[in-house]
């Protein structure tokens, strides 16, 4: 009977084989392996998020300003995005806001590094207060940027670095006549300069990263913090 039993099962195991059925393995007793979770900073270089900063602005050899700035960006078809920025800083004698609104093209030149290219209409806007003469230079104009850079993601952390060029006239600033030409571009409206720029995003949690960066010109430093939210 025993002997009967047996051969009834191994009958059985080989009609499931022929039929494409592999019979279930039996328990061993031992831990069974499962597959590694998969890495939860996996994904793309970002073109869809919200961003929102503090801002510490550092002049040369004159005040600092403390402000808050965001950008979104959103991609609505491969290599394109589109851009919104803003900040607001404010010191002891100049409150200073700018608005952009921009195109950009990004091409990878690896899986992990993409060359990109972006740029658009900018609005700077400055007032101030306790310069003497300067008092008469508030007054706000548009221009346009150009913003090269690299943008490249190894794990957790997404890095931008680059460069952008700003050119503003400021020909709808309020000018006394006695304000020398030097002194209009001290009051930044008639910009045109290029600066460097280099920011870190750090993924704490799905969807979101930490940031922090630095925008250096010719007279000032700027250094950044704050989230990003990628949608």
């Amino acid at each position: 009977m025993k002997n009967t039993a047996i051969l009834t099962a191994l009958a059985m195991s080989a009609v499931s084989v022929f039929a494409g059925t592999a019979p279930a393995p039996a328990p061993s007793g031992k831990g069974t392996t499962h597959p590694s979770p998969s890495d939860p900073c996996a994904g793309p270089i970002s073109y869809n998020n919200i961003e929102a900063l503090y801002l510490y602005t550092d002049i040369d050899g004159g005040d600092s300003y403390d402000g808050i700035g965001a950008r979104i960006e959103y991609s609505p078809m491969q290599n394109l995005y589109l851009t919104v920025g803003g900040s607001w800083n404010d010191g002891d004698r100049m409150e200073d806001s700018n608005l952009s609104v921009g195109l950009g093209g990004y091409l990878p030149l690896t899986e992990n590094i993409h060359a990109v290219v972006e740029g658009g209409a900018l609005w700077i806007n400055r007032e101030f207060e306790g310069y003497g003469i300067l008092d008469n230079v508030d007054g706000d104009d548009w221009g346009w940027y150009v913003r090269p850079h690299l943008r490249a993601k190894f794990g957790c952390l997404e890095i931008h670095a680059g460069a952008q060029y700003v050119d503003v006239s400021g020909s709808d600033g309020v000018i006394d006549p006695n304000v020398t030409a030097a002194v209009v571009r001290y009051g930044a409206w008639e910009v045109e300069e290029w600066s460097g720029f280099a920011n870190l995003y750090y993924q704490v949690a799905p969807g979101w990263d930490l940031t922090a960066g630095v925008t250096f010109a010719e007279d000032r430093t700027t250094f950044g913090g704050g989230v990003r939210y990628r949608f």
